[in-house]
């Protein structure tokens, strides 16, 4: 896909670290109401977002990713806060 911007720096900035990952693709999002449509519908297939009821939540959709993605570990857990009650009973 080309461009969507004329800023030559950042096309510049990205063509140069394609050239060090060099990515399958390169994607330019536009910000478009089909592009959003497309996205979220991509994301309801793979099963990451649900859609939620159109009647009481247009346009909304519920995320989540695989439990086992989610690392738990309280006690390796560290919550920075300015003041330690803040950070809760998990805090390390």
């Amino acid at each position: 896909m080309a461009a969507t911007t004329g800023n030559t720096r950042l096309q510049q900035w990205v063509n140069d670290w394609a050239e060090i990952l060099q990515p399958e693709s390169i994607y330019w999002c536009d910000g478009s109401a089909d592009e959003y449509e497309t996205l979220c519908q991509s994301l309801v297939d793979a099963g990451t977002f649900t859609k939620l009821d159109e009647a009481k939540r247009p346009n909304s959709y519920w995320a989540h990713s695989d439990p086992g993605d989610v690392a738990r570990v309280e006690d390796r857990t560290f919550i920075c806060s300015a003041n330690e009650a803040d950070a809760g009973p998990n805090n390390n």
